[in-house]
């Protein structure tokens, strides 16, 4: 699935995007590598989730490019950019699970969608995405009678069901206790380890973005644009601004308190 040559799994330049007649950032660029776990910060209001959007094809872009695999979102057909979305999968915050579908059911629907694969195989690859995400034998369960941790893993394994070379993960660990979180940071590591796949993640959780990210890139309200992009420690320790400084030694602020 992956484009001969292509050295990057996701690349950004000079995004513009926003709703109607308003930007809400601009000249955003930035790279993720195969194999790397980069995650988007900054505070509320700064554009996280409009970029995801975006990236993914959900949000029309106002101006620059989004290559995913060295193909273009932006000036690709629509035929064509179903086939570029069929390289990367999401799990929304939330986990958007359908609640009137099992989870097994859950799963199953973009193969049925994108695939011709027969009722049998499909339900091989669904007990196959669950045991990655170490929620064997609950297919046959509904949404609603998971836990928290549950559904965001569940997620993942719908987000999983293409076998993408890409994983967009929107909050994943929002609303979610230290231990199950930790959980699920621990099940991003052995995901990228086991698939080599790119993982996107938007987050504010600082514990899971020095636990996974091998680099962060910080989107600023004020600015509309990224204003710091590296590793999150040395962003922590080094950065030459002090917002970013602040944003990523809160928890360790508060832990002394």
């Amino acid at each position: 699935m992956r484009g001969p040559g292509c050295e990057y799994a996701v690349e950004v330049r000079d995004l513009a995007v926003g709703y109607g007649a308003k930007t809400i950032l601009h000249d955003v660029s930035f790279r993720v590598r195969r194999g790397e776990i980069v995650a988007i910060l900054g505070g509320s209001g700064c554009g996280k989730s409009t970029l995801l959007k975006a990236v993914i094809g959900l949000l029309p872009v106002k101006e620059g490019e989004i290559l995913i695999e060295g193909e273009s979102m932006v000036s690709s057909t629509p035929a064509e950019r179903r086939k570029i979305q069929r390289k990367f999968g999401v799990a929304f915050q939330g986990g958007a699970l359908f609640r009137s579908y099992t989870v097994g059911e859950n799963i199953a629907l973009p193969m049925e969608e994108y695939t011709n694969l027969s009722r049998e195989e499909i339900h091989r690859r669904v007990r196959e995405k669950l045991h990655l995400v170490d929620l064997d034998g609950i297919e046959d369960m509904m949404p609603g009678d998971l836990s928290g941790g549950m559904v965001k893993r569940a997620a993942v394994a719908r987000a999983l069901a293409l076998d993408p070379d890409i994983l967009f993960l929107d909050e994943p660990s929002a609303g979610l206790d230290p231990l199950n979180s930790a959980r699920l940071d621990e099940l991003i590591r052995s995901l990228r380890a086991r698939l080599n796949a790119a993982v996107v993640i938007v987050t504010h959780e600082l514990d899971s973005i020095f636990a996974i990210a091998d680099r962060a890139v910080f989107l600023d309200r004020d600015a509309g644009t990224v204003i710091a992009e590296g590793p999150p420690a040395e962003l922590r320790d080094h950065s030459p601004l002090e917002k970013v400084r602040i944003f990523l030694n809160r928890g360790h602020l508060e832990r002394k308190e």
